[in-house]
């Protein structure tokens, strides 16, 4: 029941099968609200360390694609919401994708062991994690496969700076699209904020 409409502080689930009736002679006022649950795999989020030591973990629920349509879009790094997770027999047949949108902490009561589950391979795991920092971090980086610059500036390669120590900087018209960096091949890239006017870097 949540309380009039308002944020609630605290939640109580009644029993379903309960009428109408029998939830108002329970006593708690508030506005009657209907939940849906299900079951789907997950990808978890969370480091391992934190799954191991923490109470929730973050997941991110995964979900059959419906047409060949989306499932290009997804190959392609069109969808920012959204990360393309190939079928992985016997566990699902068909090509699924993590929904960034719906990702949620679980409590780890609903982690049983042992459960069916794999690990993604080293490359795709770094895809994981540049796909959710793209979905996270804008406009922290612009990404050379999809973004415009949104100004006349000077931009930095985040992949040159982290992996190698170096600032490797290029210029980039305004509505021009961000090149593969020519150092290290990164596709993210940061605004220099000295390369703008001084009434801009404000």
């Amino acid at each position: 029941m949540l309380k009039d409409g308002e944020t609630p502080t605290w939640m109580q689930v009644l029993d379903p099968k309960k009428s109408e009736i029998a939830w108002d002679e329970d006593g708690t006022k508030g506005d009657s609200v209907m939940g849906y649950m299900s079951k789907h795999p997950v990808v978890v989020l969370s480091q391992t360390c934190d799954v191991e030591t923490k109470k929730f973990i973050q997941v991110a629920p995964v979900y059959p694609t419906v047409d060949d349509g989306y499932i290009g879009k997804l190959m392609r790094d069109e969808v920012v919401s959204a990360f393309w997770v190939k079928k992985h027999p016997p566990l699902w047949e068909k090509e699924m994708y993590a929904d960034f949108e719906h990702i949620q902490a679980v409590h780890k009561s609903y982690r049983k062991k042992p459960s069916p589950h794999f690990r993604l391979a080293p490359k795709k795991v770094l895809d994981l994690q540049r796909a959710i920092t793209r979905y996270f971090g804008r406009p922290n980086s612009f990404d050379a496969k999809k973004d415009l610059a949104p100004r006349s500036a000077t931009y930095l390669c985040v992949g040159c700076f982290h992996f190698n120590g170096v600032a490797t900087g290029i210029h980039v018209d305004e509505g021009k699209a961000f090149p593969v960096c020519e150092v290290c091949e990164g596709a993210a890239w940061t605004i220099q904020i000295g390369s703008l006017p001084e009434n801009q870097s404000r």
